[in-house]
């Protein structure tokens, strides 16, 4: 962390300069920056430790005062010119098909030559003439390159240089922070409130669309694990005995921390059981929820409600908590019309309560009906997506009569449709990148 926050202006500097979080990790490395264990520093811990050094500079913290020094002077002057030259290859190639015609060692003599004279680096000044490394021309480093010089290695920069390719279209865009996959959530410390429902509809959308998610399922008895297998769905099973002992020990948070690194990939729908959320947010709130998504913008929380009292009130605490661990994940009510209609709720203060948050607050609201059709009864034990493609004839061999088959059928493709059109864009802007090619290979490794 300390290597990063003293690097951090030139990191910023080299990703300024189109260097994906792996080129910029091969760069540290192989200019000495690296882990507490002379480990390279991976692509997720760079970047996830550069968006916390960089959000403790927003809040003028000022902890890293007592561990000063501790990356040398010169790797770190190594690493500012690393930065000045990245992004800039038109101004490397002539040199490199110099040093093709010629021995490397002998280009390297001339290069010590000149170390008495005043400033023995003009070119990497002529190299960057582009406004980004302006600001950054009169930090202290420049001033030391002479002795540096005396040291063989950082000098030849021909690696380094060479890792800034075009290449950032197809290779590691699902680690780029602005093309991440995104990240959905189904939760409600309520029962009863239509949570696997919803994430059924979500799945069989998803499938209808093309578009490919990993399921986790936080769930006491398997739900959509039964229904989509455990390719599809990943049940990770709460026992009582796992309740009784949630929110004290190491074991508790090292059940959650296995989402950590989740988070970072993407691609992912979570459906939380009843009484399973409040445990969630208990972790994110100490261990660092940030520094695996930021401030959330990547994320997507949906929290179905009915019009129990219970339900709405768990519901609101939800979305209000939700604020606090992620501002700026996407949060959407999800109305789910079984129980009764919501408009009899005009007049109240979950009205009240639900304008205001999507006034001030940005909170979505959707609506989930429930299915009137006669047959849907028999076929809550299927899967909706093949339910989508049923005929009559597929009701009638399940003992229903034509005419209630076909009116049974207009009403369950009308419910599914207007169900598919409410959480398409959710989907869409979660799973399908739309900022170009780059965004569109990142999906597709990302999705599983």
């Amino acid at each position: 962390m300390q290597a990063v926050r003293e690097s951090y202006a030139d990191i910023g500097l080299m990703r300024e300069r189109g260097l994906s979080w792996a080129e910029i990790s091969d760069v540290l490395a192989k200019l000495g920056v690296t882990a507490r264990d002379n480990q390279p520093i991976s692509p997720v811990t760079l970047r996830s430790a550069f968006f916390l050094v960089g959000n403790e500079g927003r809040d003028g913290g000022a902890d890293g005062e007592e561990e000063r020094e501790t990356t040398p002077r010169e790797t770190l002057d190594a690493v500012h010119r690393a930065a000045l030259a990245a992004g800039q290859p038109d101004a490397v190639e002539p040199d490199d098909t110099e040093d093709a015609a010629a021995d490397p060692e002998a280009e390297l003599v001339p290069a010590l030559e000149p170390e008495p004279d005043a400033d023995p680096e003009p070119a990497p000044e002529e190299v960057s003439p582009d406004p980004a490394p302006a600001p950054a021309l009169p930090v202290t480093p420049l001033a030391e390159p002479a002795k540096s010089l005396d040291e063989p290695a950082p000098i030849p920069q021909e690696p380094i240089l060479r890792v800034s390719t075009p290449q950032d279209s197809t290779t590691n865009t699902p680690w780029k922070g602005d093309r991440m996959l995104g990240t959905i959530f189904v939760l409600n410390d309520r029962g009863g409130v239509g949570k696997t429902l919803l994430s059924h509809h979500l799945m069989a959308t998803a499938m209808l669309e093309g578009l490919q998610l990993k399921v986790v399922e936080y769930e006491v008895n398997e739900r959509l694990n039964r229904l989509f297998g455990p390719e599809v769905v990943e049940h990770r099973r709460i026992t009582q005995d796992f309740m009784n002992m949630m929110g004290s020990g190491d074991g508790f948070y090292e059940f959650w921390d296995q989402i950590g690194p989740e988070l970072q990939r993407g691609g992912r729908l979570y459906d939380f059981g009843g009484n399973i959320s409040q445990w969630f947010f208990n972790w994110a709130e100490v261990s660092g929820f940030d520094y695996y998504v930021g401030e959330g913008e990547r994320l997507t929380f949906m929290v179905p409600v009915t019009v129990d009292l219970a339900s709405l009130s768990t519901g609101m605490n939800t979305l209000e908590r939700i604020a606090t661990i992620a501002p700026k994940a996407k949060r959407v009510l999800v109305e789910n019309g079984f129980s009764g209609p919501f408009s009899q709720l005009d007049d109240s203060q979950y009205a009240r309560r639900k304008a205001e948050m999507v006034e001030r607050e940005g909170v979505e609201v959707i609506s989930m009906a429930p299915c009137t059709a006669p047959a849907w009864a028999r076929l809550t034990g299927h899967r909706i997506d093949e339910v989508a493609q049923m005929t009559r004839e597929d009701l009638v061999k399940l003992g229903m009569t034509p005419p209630v088959a076909s009116r049974s059928l207009i009403i369950i493709h009308e419910w599914l449709r207007t169900m598919r059109q409410a959480l398409s864009p959710y989907l869409r802007d979660a799973f399908n990148q739309s900022s170009g090619p780059a965004a569109k290979t990142g999906a597709r490794q990302g999705a599983l």
